[in-house]
């Protein structure tokens, strides 16, 4: 089972995207939803590269296994807000970057408590009990879920989420040894597990160059995606 959060701090309660995203992205820029949250307080600014409009049509069930072998399915996440994240853990760089990132942004100041979520697109290679290990890496989220299944299951839940996966063989390395291309994308889940916003986590360090390097998109950009995500729920 996950670790219980806290209830939140407010009384709010190669990067591949999705179809879907790719319209939000590029409407979405820089703009500011004007408003307030409800006490009084002005709404989230909306950062580059954070979905919000439509974000509820990416998402569904998941049937999923935790570190200690048990069932894992969205109604053990009920109540509580989550972000999500699909990759692996042979990932070199993505993966691990934007978990160090996401732990950054949970610990911004006024930030939201949501309980983090790692699933693997690599149940070959990643067992429920290499998961649960992986998931406890220095740096990452405090109270991360690692969580595998069967091929089936991964795929299942990758097709909700519209997460591109797909095997990348290295050249000259034997066949158990790859890498997997994967989306690399944030999901922000509210208490009945319905996504209220999804953000990037590398962007190309100039956007006009396709060949230009990846870099990290910021913790603050990831806060508030997460903030106005669940503002808006």
């Amino acid at each position: 089972m996950p670790e219980p959060v806290e209830t939140p701090r407010r009384n709010l309660t190669g990067a591949v995207v999705p179809a879907i995203a790719v319209a939000g992205l590029a409407a979405l820029g820089a703009m500011l939803l004007v408003g307030t949250n409800g006490l009084g307080r002005q709404a989230t600014a909306v950062p580059r590269d954070c979905i919000i409009e439509n974000a509820d049509g990416v998402g569904g069930p998941i049937d999923l296994v935790d570190a200690n072998g048990a069932r894992i399915t969205q109604a053990d996440f009920a109540g509580a807000p989550a972000v999500m994240y699909f990759g692996f853990t042979h990932c070199p760089d993505i993966c691990p970057t934007s978990m160090y990132t996401l732990a950054e942004a949970l610990a911004e100041p006024n930030g939201y408590d949501v309980q983090p979520i790692l699933v693997t697109v690599d149940p070959e290679r990643d067992t429920p009990q290499r998961m649960g290990e992986y998931a406890h890496t220095e740096g990452f989220p405090r109270g991360l879920v690692g969580l595998s299944g069967s091929r089936e299951q991964i795929d299942a839940a990758a097709r909700a989420f519209q997460v591109h996966h797909s095997k990348a063989p290295i050249p000259g390395a034997p066949a158990d040894q790859y890498n997997v291309d994967h989306s690399s994308l944030l999901y922000v889940l509210d208490r009945n597990w319905r996504t209220v916003s999804i953000i990037q986590t590398m962007n190309r360090a100039d956007p006009l160059n396709p060949q230009s390097p990846l870099v990290p998109v910021s913790p603050q950009n990831i806060a508030a995606c997460i903030a106005a995500g669940l503002e808006r729920s």
